[in-house]
């Protein structure tokens, strides 16, 4: 996966995330927030990723 698609799928994610906790406290329906932890959880593990590409010298 090339650097440019990996950050923007991370900016998506997190732009997911934001709207659904925004929707969830607009609303009240915990359905947002559990869908916006998801999110953020699916960000934070894709951001803390290792590379397979990389190698040590």
């Amino acid at each position: 996966m090339t650097g440019t698609y990996r950050l923007l799928l991370l900016a998506t994610l997190i732009v997911l995330a934001l709207t659904c906790y925004l929707a969830g406290s607009q609303t009240g329906a915990v359905t947002f927030f559990v869908a916006g932890g998801l999110l953020e959880t699916a960000f934070w593990f894709g951001l803390f990723k290792k590379s397979k590409n990389r190698s040590i010298s």
